[in-house]
């Protein structure tokens, strides 16, 4: 097969496996037994928005998917990429010429997809009542998310490139070591110095931190904190979750969660988060990031060992223009990749859920909060199956009900079996 009809292909098969996402979202679960057992828990107008809310982002994400696309064929195959290194040669230091190329390249990525992020971003999301920010502050929240996106991509460029550089025959296993130390790094940083650029944060007091962080003690988890972030100014979406590693470590919770929800709700939603931490979750996604890392790198070295690969590409690991090359390549290993890393992520939030479960002993809190969640966030509650099998990070809302359900039976004629510490605090704080 020649060299230009494999790549067509492979963008093909690309193309496709995200228009595929999209007809599955707009074809829903039409099962009349789902939607009945729907009905048990939303209106029939509630059901219908969740659908109008949700299905117009697809569309929009497909086409930005489709240009992406297209601008990384060019930037390789078009030789423009190799043009833009050479402008980013005229700097006299690698750090330089990896800042300069990574601007324009954005430039190349980002002005061709801007009106979708325009009209996806603000427009319909304004339009459904999701966000709350003015286009001014839209714009500004956005190119702050771009410029902490730039500099984390130059760090982890300039060392890629830097090693490839320096160890030409087994750049490969110093490369995976240092990207993966970077990543940790920036787990243990977020909270502390990126979230608040975006976000203005509080300490919650009060009855309600005394409850969350005994939650976290009855699943063995040690949190130092728990912080307010002020998602209300910026969207209507409520939540929680853990940040940071170490001494950065504390728990989160939306002010939208706090201001919507019961005590028992939030502290069904943040036991949810200590599950991940007591079934090791966050360890297993660690080693899993370091392994992917790996194995990439790996597969990079070797691929580029090949004879004619660097011809086949216009370019090699040690320079600038490989860039694109490594984006095609992620796209095309994440859609290879995706079921398998859903099916895995359902996974751990079942075992979150049934902890979360386990930790409260209220299973008529864990149903309540998600089915506010669910109008919350203006979530589809009745997704194709295949959706959820091929695409969905999260148990669908119906499936996680049930499983509350399924608990409250099994757990009624007594004391949840290993939760007795848990209960005490439970109630202690009711």
């Amino acid at each position: 097969m020649a060299p230009s009809a494999i790549v067509a292909a492979a963008l093909a098969f690309l193309a496709g496996w995200k228009a595929v996402r999209v007809v599955l979202a707009f074809r829903g679960n039409t099962s009349p037994a789902a939607r009945q057992r729907a009905l048990a828990y939303f209106t029939p107008g509630e059901i219908e928005s969740g659908k109008r809310n949700s299905r117009p982002y697809y569309i929009p994400g497909l086409l930005a998917y489709v240009i992406e696309l297209g601008v990384l064929w060019a930037l390789v195959y078009l030789g423009i990429a190799r043009r833009l290194e050479d402008l980013a040669q005229a700097a006299p230091w690698l750090p330089l010429q990896a800042g300069l190329f990574l601007g324009l390249l954005l430039l190349a990525e980002g002005v061709p997809r801007s009106p979708l992020s325009i009209y996806s971003g603000f427009l319909l999301r304004k339009r459904l009542g999701v966000l709350r920010q003015s286009f001014g502050q839209w714009a500004v929240f956005t190119l702050k998310g771009v410029a902490v996106n730039f500099v984390l991509l130059w760090v982890a460029v300039t060392v890629f490139i830097g090693l490839v550089r320096a160890f030409p025959g087994s750049w490969w296993l110093p490369a995976s070591a240092i990207l993966t130390l970077l990543a940790i790094g920036l787990t243990f940083i977020q909270p502390v110095l990126l979230s608040p650029l975006f976000y203005r944060f509080t300490r919650l007091e009060g009855p309600m931190r005394d409850r969350l962080l005994g939650i976290c003690r009855a699943a063995g988890v040690r949190a130092r904190d728990v912080f307010v972030q002020h998602e209300s100014t910026v969207t209507t979406h409520s939540n929680a979750y853990f940040a940071g590693i170490g001494g950065s470590k504390r728990i989160v919770v939306y002010d939208n969660l706090l201001g919507r929800n019961t005590s028992d709700e939030v502290a069904t939603v943040v036991a949810h988060e200590a599950g991940h931490w007591a079934h090791h979750h966050i360890l297993l996604s660690t080693v899993l990031a370091a392994a992917s890392i790996l194995a990439g790198s790996l597969l990079l070295f070797g691929l580029f060992s090949l004879h004619g690969a660097e011809g086949f590409f216009g370019t090699s690991p040690g320079r600038l223009s490989v860039l694109p090359v490594l984006a095609l390549l992620g796209l095309g290993a994440e859609a290879l990749t995706e079921p398998f890393a859903a099916m895995l992520s359902r996974r751990l939030e079942r075992q979150a859920d049934r902890a979360a479960l386990g930790l409260t002993a209220d299973p008529e809190a864990f149903i309540s909060v998600q089915v506010k969640l669910v109008r919350d966030n203006k979530a589809d509650v009745l997704p194709h199956p295949l959706l959820v099998r091929l695409y969905a990070s999260h148990p669908e809302p119906l499936e996680r009900i049930r499983m509350a359900h399924e608990f409250e039976k099994e757990k009624a004629p007594g004391q949840p079996e290993g939760t007795e510490g848990a209960t005490r605090v439970h109630r202690e704080v009711r």
